[in-house]
């Protein structure tokens, strides 16, 4: 077998080193085979790999097998074993990922690897995930639960919300507004890393009279109130010295949001795409884009609580389900005709639909630095919402924890 195969395979492999909609939204997957035990079989030629006895194999199809827990492996004629938990194999006459290995070459694990030791290393343990599941936003979980997590992952609808009331989730994300929100009366809750970041944008009508933002004034505009899209309007209308009080926030949803704008209920719309790009298609000519990438992006994070991340077998499981999401992310950026297919799928999308919105959305694969910046300053606005007090940044510092995202790092 040629060395272009196992580079592909290692490449999709591949880490990096380097926030979802609110609970009142209706908005807010790779190919290849997938494998109970290591997740996800990707075959090249040759005969199956054959672990030994002393760890707990992972999958292996046609010659390539990961994602298990085994100590170590042996891969046959054409062979590749990498990923899981393996921390070592043996090539007999194929490809490794240091290049043509002969007999004995050694082969490094790749996805989310820690050294097994001669005993190998316990199965991960189920882990239990929720988000807005009608969102762009969630689908890299999809992808490292279904593709790159050598457990059992399940991805369900909900959100921080049902992490909080129900104690079998384990994690579950939400833009950064509904971290503030929940937060206040659940002060354990935990942002541990970044799983999205969507830049907003303003689609208005020049029917309506808007040719600039500033013609904004006065007029109305449809959103899913207090949440991120929200938030966005007053940070973006603040940029022509004005804010959300100057015009009308009208509600609607991510589906009726294009035909308020169409009958002309409203003069703009704003909300996660593709809401913004469905409602610009039906107006078409008469559009017009309102756009400043350096005032706001939405972050989805991931969270979990105190209590969650303190439970060690939890804790080893979380870590390397964010190693997994760095994979996802990663194949996100660098291969999106392996992405796009599986957003497609978990949100029934139009292709050509996702190709036009697909640069609005970005996952760098870390948990963003600038994050409780952000906090600080946006929690201004939640606690105008609710009539309470801004927190202070000291207050605001416990909710977000990157000791995960440190541990999955190490384990790279």
């Amino acid at each position: 077998m040629g060395n272009s195969k196992v580079l592909l395979l290692l490449g999709a492999l591949g880490l990096v080193a380097c926030d979802g909609a609110s609970t009142s939204s209706p908005a807010n997957g790779g190919t290849g085979a997938g494998s109970g035990a290591g997740n996800s079989a990707l075959g090249g030629s040759g005969s199956a790999g054959v672990t030994s006895a002393a760890g707990n194999a992972g999958a292996s199809v046609g010659g390539a097998s990961f994602g298990g827990n085994s100590g170590s492996g042996v891969a046959g004629t054409g062979g590749v074993a990498a990923g899981g938990n393996a921390a070592s194999g043996a090539a007999g006459l194929g490809d490794s990922s240091a290049g043509n290995a002969g007999a004995g070459g050694a082969i490094t694990a790749g996805a989310g690897g820690a050294a097994a030791g001669a005993g190998g290393m316990a199965p991960l343990p189920p882990l239990k995930i929720t988000s807005d599941t009608a969102s762009i936003e969630f689908t890299p979980l999809l992808v490292a639960a279904e593709n790159f997590y050598s457990g059992t992952a399940s991805v369900g609808s909900g959100g921080i919300p049902t992490l909080l009331s129900d104690s079998t989730v384990d994690l579950g994300s939400n833009a950064e507004t509904q971290s503030l929100r929940q937060s206040v009366m659940h002060p354990n809750l935990r942002i541990i890393f970044t799983v999205t970041e969507t830049f907003y944008r303003i689609v208005a009508s020049r029917a309506a009279g808007v040719t600039k933002l500033a013609d904004l004034k006065g007029k109305s505009i449809a959103t899913i109130p207090n949440t991120s899209a929200a938030y966005y309007v007053d940070k973006m209308m603040r940029t022509v010295s004005l804010t959300d009080k100057d015009l009308t926030i009208r509600s609607g949803t991510a589906e009726t949001l294009p035909t308020l704008l169409a009958n002309g209920t409203v003069a703009a719309v704003t909300l996660w795409e593709p809401s913004p790009q469905v409602a610009m298609d039906r107006i078409g000519s008469d559009a017009i884009e309102f756009q400043d990438r350096t005032v706001y992006r939405e972050i989805v994070s991931l969270h979990s609580t105190a209590e969650v991340l303190a439970k060690p077998e939890k804790r080893r499981g979380i870590v390397a389900f964010v190693r997994s999401l760095m994979q996802a992310q990663r194949q996100f950026r660098e291969q999106p005709e392996l992405a796009k297919p599986r957003v497609i799928k978990a949100l029934s999308m139009d292709a050509a639909l996702l190709d036009k919105v697909w640069h609005n959305e970005q996952w760098l694969g870390t948990l963003v630095p600038d994050l409780l910046d952000i906090l600080v300053e946006e929690d201004v606005w939640v606690a105008a919402q609710t009539g309470r007090t801004p927190r202070t940044r000291a207050q605001l510092a416990p909710l977000v924890d990157d000791s995960i995202m440190k541990e999955a790092m190490a384990g790279m």
